[in-house]
This record gives structure tokens, sequence and C-alpha cells, in this order.
């Protein structure tokens, strides 16, 4: 019987799975300052966070949007898009932004990583979510806002070097 080769076990990384939720006040959209740059730069950007073992996307939903905003809200009412990401740091890493209608609660922030929400004017919004660094960071929600891509669009990306390379989009 010929021997068979030895496999070398593979080294197993822990998947990262966020959600991301836009919340609308009127024409304003919510957003949160934290250090989001690559030199750590406090910056503006959609909340949201990973989902913790065990949970589903609206339970993460829910607790990140409490934490990073303060405010409960309801489920999500669409998909608005679907990032995919392979990172040396994150490999496959999954982001799930949804929109959400229901909301209640004032701005609190009780993420000691977030040092503010606020309700931005669309124009204001899209300007401080161009100034993210990471085109995977910033191409989706931008596209996504100004409605040049449409709902559920499905990004996907490779960071290599500092630098994100869109490989697809459908």
């Amino acid at each position: 019987m010929a021997e068979q080769p030895t496999s070398t076990p593979r080294r197993r990384s822990p998947r990262v799975q966020l959600v991301i939720g836009i919340v609308r006040r009127g024409d304003d959209v919510l957003l949160v300052r934290e250090r989001l740059g690559r030199a750590g730069e406090l910056l503006w950007s959609l909340p949201g966070g990973g989902v913790q073992d065990g949970e589903l996307f609206h339970e993460a939903l829910r607790r990140e949007m409490r934490e990073e905003t303060g405010l409960r809200v309801g489920d999500p009412t669409r998909t608005a898009f679907l990032l995919h990401i392979d990172s040396p740091q994150h490999p496959s890493a999954i982001a799930t932004a949804f929109e959400l209608t229901e909301w209640e609660g004032e701005l609190a922030p009780q993420d000691d990583e977030v040092t503010a929400a606020r309700f931005f004017p669309l124009a204001e919004a899209l300007g401080l979510v161009g100034q993210l660094d990471s085109a995977a960071q910033r191409d989706p929600i931008v596209g996504y806002l100004d409605g040049s891509v449409p709902p559920a669009t499905t990004w996907l990306y490779r960071s290599r070097d500092g630098e994100d390379h869109l490989l697809a989009r459908w």
C-alpha cells in the first residue's frame, strides 16, 4: 500500500462578520466618529460592529446600534450592500449593511471607541465618509447613499500592502 502524503494542517483564522446600520432622519444620515484612519485618525462613518458567536445579524445590529449610538432600532427593512474583503489581518471578512427605518431614543454613544454620533445632511455625510482612506470602507457606503449603486450590491475586495483592490461588484 502506498504511503499517503502527510498534509500540513492549515492555520484556522477566525472569520469576521460585521453589521452596519443606516439610520435616516428625513434627508439626514446618522454617522459615528471613531478611529478608522490608517494612522488612527478620528473619522466619520456608519455605525456598526462585529457579530458575536451565537448572534444573528439583526440581534448584533440592535446591540451595536445601541452601543455606538444609544438608539434602539427595529429590524432591518432592506439590505443596503454586502462587502466581502480579504486582508492579511482578517481573511474573508464579511460586512452587511442594513437600512433601519424604526428607531427611538437619544444619541448617546456608550462605546469607548466612538467619540460622537450625529445626523448630517446627505451631502455633508457623503463628504465626511469620502474622507475614509480605505476604498473598502468608503466606496460601498458612498455608492449606496448617493444612489449610484443599487441596493443589495455585493462588493469583493482584496487588501494587500495597505491598498484595497476591488475585484468584482454585482
